[in-house]
């Protein structure tokens, strides 16, 4: 931040009227002339000439005057650097949003802003905690959250559904959701939103992932897809994260009694006035 007394002294030069430069910084013209006096102390020269109305630099103020400007300009450019960065926007996304979401919104965000933004991928877990600590503007996020904490609203509603591959022996049968507990089941790691919805069903039934056979802790979805079309694993997952590849006919969904999820996905940012 430039001394205010250089400011005076470039608007002094820039108008060669001190009321007129006293107005233009909204002080009064005996402050006007107070700063330009501690600015020819502290050089040690005169830096304005007056002359009846006539106010002339020295020789002395025009390389002060030269010097003035360049520091203008170099603080003009830092000023705008730093807004770059104080207004850079810090995204973070759930890794099923991030993925199968996020792109299209992000697109179309970009294409009319000159903001950078960075985005953080994480569990629903991590993110929230992730805004509580200031590390990140906003989120979207899937699974439960303390709803008091933060500003939010649903941007879209999916259903989560269970997949398997093209061809599993449960394919084409209504089964229970004991008999999904005989296959190995893939799930994202403890934290995620997924596994939360899931566990929460379970929870709500009076059943628990102590029921399953096998569970598998697999935090990529690609992985994840990747093994339940080479073997009869079993994963939860929402519809448009699986609905390219079940479109192929490489994965399906099953069809499980009393099974009907529809989730809300939320974008959310946290509420500083609280």
């Amino acid at each position: 931040m430039l001394d205010t007394k250089l400011l005076t002294f470039v608007q002094v030069a820039k108008y060669k009227n001190y009321t007129k430069a006293a107005h233009a910084l909204n002080l009064t013209q005996p402050a006007v002339s107070q700063h330009i006096k501690k600015i020819e102390e502290h050089y040690g020269c005169r830096l304005i000439i007056i002359d009846g109305k006539t106010v002339t630099l020295t020789e002395q103020g025009k390389l002060l005057y030269s010097y003035a400007n360049f520091q203008l300009a170099n603080e003009k450019q830092l000023i705008d650097q730093i807004k770059r960065v104080e207004t850079s926007i810090k995204i973070g996304s759930t890794l099923s949003i991030a993925d199968y979401y996020l792109p299209d919104y992000l697109s179309a965000y970009l294409s009319d802003s000159d903001e950078v933004i960075s985005v953080s991928v994480k569990n629903t877990e991590m993110i929230i905690d992730m805004l509580l600590n200031n590390e990140l503007s906003c989120a979207f996020i899937e699974g439960i959250f303390d709803k008091s904490l933060f500003h939010y609203f649903e941007f879209q509603n999916t259903k989560f559904l269970p997949v398997s591959r093209k061809g599993h022996p449960l394919e084409n049968s209504k089964v229970n959701i004991s008999d999904i507990h005989e296959y190995p089941l893939l799930l994202r790691e403890k934290g995620s939103g997924t596994r939360e919805i899931y566990e929460n069903f379970l929870y709500e039934t009076n059943d628990s992932l102590l029921s399953v056979s096998k569970i598998h802790e697999i935090s990529s979805f690609s992985i994840i897809k990747n093994i339940l079309k080479k073997s009869d694993a079993v994963s939860f997952m929402y519809e448009e994260v699986a609905k390219e590849e079940v479109e192929k006919g490489e994965l399906c969904y099953l069809n499980i009694k009393d099974f009907l999820i529809n989730r809300p996905l939320y974008f959310i940012y946290f509420d500083l006035s609280i």
